[in-house]
């Protein structure tokens, strides 16, 4: 009973192992200043490049990243993040690292993290987010972005200051 009890514990541990090797042997691939970019019937366009990309079997890491998106009117949002995380198939990018989107339009919303969904035409920015434009300055624990940059949503310790 002993010998059993042994032998099923090395076989787990050996088992283990070889689940961790397979694991660790994932090959990542690094790839100099890749860009996608989308022009879609209904004249919506995306562009987003980055310095590098990391990508695995399950996701693509990218660092330095820029975008830029155009909105059915025809307004242009930009984008730049220390760090994206980005699912093609989904049209949508996690961001990290000094997030900023800013418009023509004077539009400057900045927060440490986002999710930029862009068949919704979603995106919701946590931690530390600032709003500004030449009317005002808001400072929330999130926002959320909506319907072409029409809809704006601060919530959770909001604090706004008019400058005019």
């Amino acid at each position: 009973m002993i010998f059993l009890y042994r032998s099923f514990i090395f076989i787990l541990f050996f088992l283990n192992i070889l689940n961790a090797s397979a694991n660790d042997s994932e090959t990542i691939i690094e790839i100099d200043q890749p860009r996608f970019s989308e022009k879609g019937l209904d004249q919506k366009s995306y562009e987003i490049k980055a310095q590098k990309g990391l990508r695995s079997s399950e996701k693509l890491i990218l660092f330095d990243v820029e975008g830029k998106f155009k909105t059915d009117d025809g307004l242009w949002i930009y984008m730049n993040a220390g760090e994206g995380d980005y699912e093609q198939t989904k049209n949508t990018i996690k961001l990290s690292d000094n997030v900023q989107f800013y418009t023509d339009d004077g539009d400057k919303i900045t927060s440490n993290k986002a999710i930029f969904k862009m068949n919704e035409d979603l995106i919701v920015l946590r931690k530390n987010v600032f709003h500004e434009n030449k009317d005002l300055r808001i400072k929330s624990d999130t926002t959320t972005i909506s319907n072409n940059f029409d809809n704006i949503l601060h919530e959770g310790n909001v604090i706004t200051e008019i400058l005019k």
